[in-house]
């Protein structure tokens, strides 16, 4: 079938209705069975004819459905953005098609005339800049990130060696979802999750809040700035979805404190290890794309990185490169350790 180009720039309505429809917890309200346009406008606390407006469209799109009286029903689709789905990534569409959405449309020609982030013109700063103004948004994008990392975390809880490890690190670890999952699977480990403080804050605040007591025991958050030290005490460090957002020079940074804090821990009966979760673009279906994404939130002069790039920046760093294995979601899998002399 011939691509209509009208279909592509209409594209990011699309993206934009379905980013509200998340936000507005529109799934969540359908939880219980069906609902009238009006019905579910008390729900969510919206104007009922805006949001028979915003049903409609996402009710042809096929997202949502409604039944033979006409009242507004989850689908296959929309039960993954209820909050409570097993796969749920009903934080990550409003992330997606609500802030990058907007920050896209009102910087991208700038950016890409410039060769700069798109932030900074669409908002005036940086993504975390950003972030640090805005609660709500900071809140939504760490929920997001959970989104994200949660069926990595399964995988990596039943597929990463943890023989002789004792203490997982995860860099830039958001509100700890892979590392619940890992710690889960793995009674034995303790985890500390590395991000900025806000969010270890929420972090926090909610695994306390949750009751998991074991959980609680296990797992600690550790506020930092990983462009300057990141903590010592791990037997596997872990950085996964991080790097692709920074230029090479901060990813020699980044991926030098680690060294350090690998280095650090160091002794005869221990050796820690890294893994580096990202996109490679040999094992990326989706890189052409990623790449505009990585304009609009990522660093000034953030790009692709090849298997080469990421030898030749984990090299600079002080580590050497053990493996090299492609994973879902487009990701690779990149085992390191400490180099020699460094």
């Amino acid at each position: 079938m011939e691509t209509s180009l009208l279909g592509l720039v209409m594209g990011g309505f699309t993206s934009a209705t379905i980013g509200a429809a998340a936000r507005l917890g529109v799934a969540d309200a359908l939880a219980d069975g069906p609902a009238t346009g009006g019905e579910l406008a008390k729900k969510v606390d919206a104007d009922p004819d805006a949001l028979e407006a915003l049903m409609k469209a996402v009710t042809a799109l096929g997202v949502f459905a409604r039944d033979e009286e006409g009242r507004y029903t989850n689908s296959p689709l929309s039960e993954q953005l209820r909050s409570d789905h097993p796969e749920s990534i009903r934080h990550l569409a409003s992330l997606l098609c609500g802030l990058y959405t907007q920050a896209a449309s009102g910087g991208l020609t700038q950016a890409v005339r410039t060769g700069t982030s798109v932030m900074p013109h669409a908002f005036g700063v940086s993504l975390y800049e950003y972030l640090d103004k805005d609660p709500e948004t900071a809140r939504i994008f760490d929920l997001a990130m959970q989104d994200w990392s949660r069926p990595i975390g399964v995988l990596a809880a039943r597929h990463i060696s943890f023989e002789g490890v004792r203490t997982v690190v995860d860099v830039g670890g958001g509100n700890g979802a892979l590392l619940k999952a890992i710690l889960s699977a793995h009674p034995h480990l303790r985890g500390i999750c590395v991000d900025r403080e806000d969010t270890c804050t929420r972090a926090e605040a909610e695994l306390r809040a949750s009751g998991d007591e074991d959980l609680v025991r296990r797992l600690r958050y550790r506020p930092s700035d990983i462009l300057r030290e990141v903590p010592a005490g791990g037997d596997l460090y872990i950085i996964k979805n991080v790097l692709h957002d920074w230029s090479s020079e901060s990813c020699v940074r980044i991926l030098g404190n680690i060294r350090k804090a690998m280095s650090a821990g160091a002794g005869p009966d221990r050796k820690p290890r890294l893994l580096v979760v990202d996109p490679l673009v040999e094992h990326d279906s989706g890189a052409a794309f990623r790449s505009v994404i990585k304009m609009v939130v990522g660093e000034t002069n953030t790009r692709e990185r090849s298997e080469a790039d990421l030898r030749r920046e984990t090299a600079e760093a002080g580590l050497d490169i053990v493996s090299i294995m492609p994973a879902p979601a487009d990701l690779s899998v990149v085992e390191c350790v400490v180099a020699a002399g460094a």
